[in-house]
């Protein structure tokens, strides 16, 4: 007798951050939740964690550790898959993969270097069901981990913005344009039909920054309802990323970067497309809002290219970012960050 599919995959993409893969892993096979699976693909990370084990290494070990935590906890048993792409993709063909391999009916996204939060799995499904949902939005809490092992909260709300309640439709996209709740697709258990839908419309597109904005920007315009929970379902891991503080030390990780610009191009395209004057789906203050987030997209590449390019790379990555955003923009954008930081090298921006 065929096994029944599962109601929710989790789907864990992991890019150069190992270092924390199995304590997510732990936090996900550990819910008490009875009908889930757990997906681990590798965007061919060459990356390892401190015992030098690969994504793969480590994900075949907690698949042992899942099998007898939940024998001992009498849950059902959850599988765990690891994929892997051959080639560096980016993000966005990550999160791709993860959606077509899913068999949930509900897809749930984990960054590796982040956390589900107990009962995380059980209270965004139950959300869902409630109020007959294809989006639920759970609470994040943001922070870092002392030397104790003690996880401290931050300040940083940027990733934490959520609405409670429900917002339906268009409102949805609105919603979040007006940065009443956030775009990032984890915290959130989403229908897979609906991604589905949203990848439809997203051409095959290699980047590694604005991805949940461009995944975000398609889910939000099909969504038929979000509905934002209370619960604290996420523990989410600042300043770990792939643009936190490490070098750039080649010239393909500066394109996966670099190419955030064909991001607004796909949503620009779909705009022309499908923005009837007559009877326009987005206001002109959407479309304002969706300018300056462009131009806070450039203007952190170009802060990427001073703090974080290898010397020996700049010149060529100067050359890629105007083939990218257009030489004219990205020296604007460079003499106006000049300007309001009285620095030949830009120091910050808001």
């Amino acid at each position: 007798m065929k096994k029944p599919e599962p109601v929710i995959s989790v789907c864990i993409p992991v890019y150069e951050t190992e270092a924390y893969l199995a304590q997510c892993l732990r936090s996900v096979y550990s819910q008490d939740f009875a009908s889930f699976e757990v997906l681990v693909l590798s965007d061919a990370s060459p990356a390892r964690d401190e015992k030098g084990r690969s994504a793969k290494k480590i994900t075949k070990a907690a698949q042992k550790e899942c099998k007898a935590y939940r024998k001992e906890m009498a849950l059902p048993p959850v599988k765990i898959r690891f994929l892997e792409h051959r080639k560096n993709r980016g993000c966005v063909e990550v999160r791709r993969s993860l959606v077509y391999e899913a068999r949930g009916q509900y897809i749930a996204m984990l960054d590796s270097d982040d956390e589900f939060l107990e009962g995380a799995i059980a209270a965004l499904y139950e959300a869902a069901l409630q109020n007959e949902a294809d989006m639920v939005h759970g609470t994040f809490l943001s922070g870092q981990y002392d030397e104790n092992g003690v996880f401290c909260e931050s300040e940083e709300k940027r990733c934490s913005r959520i609405f409670y309640g429900r917002k339906e439709g268009l409102d949805i996209a609105r919603s979040w344009f007006a940065g009443i709740f956030s775009g990032n697709v984890c915290g959130k258990l989403i229908k897979k039909s609906l991604y589905e839908k949203a990848f439809a419309d997203i051409p095959y597109t290699e980047c590694n920054m604005a991805d949940d904005l461009l995944i975000f920007f398609f889910l939000g315009m099909y969504a038929s309802r979000y509905v934002g929970i209370e619960k604290k379902v996420y523990r989410y891991r600042i300043n770990s990323g792939m643009s936190s503080g490490r070098s750039i030390d080649s010239l393909q990780k500066w394109k996966l970067l670099c190419t955030s610009a064909s991001v607004f191009s796909i949503i620009s395209l779909w705009i022309k497309e499908n923005n009837a004057k007559d009877k326009p789906l987005l206001s002109g203050e959407d479309l304002d809002h969706l300018g300056r987030v462009t131009l806070r997209y450039l203007t952190d590449n170009v802060l990427l290219l001073y703090r974080r390019v290898s010397p020996n790379l700049f010149s060529e990555a100067r050359q890629m970012l105007f083939d990218y955003w257009g030489e004219d923009f990205v020296v604007n954008v460079e003499k106006v960050m000049k300007e309001k930081e009285k620095s030949p090298v830009p120091q910050s921006f808001d």
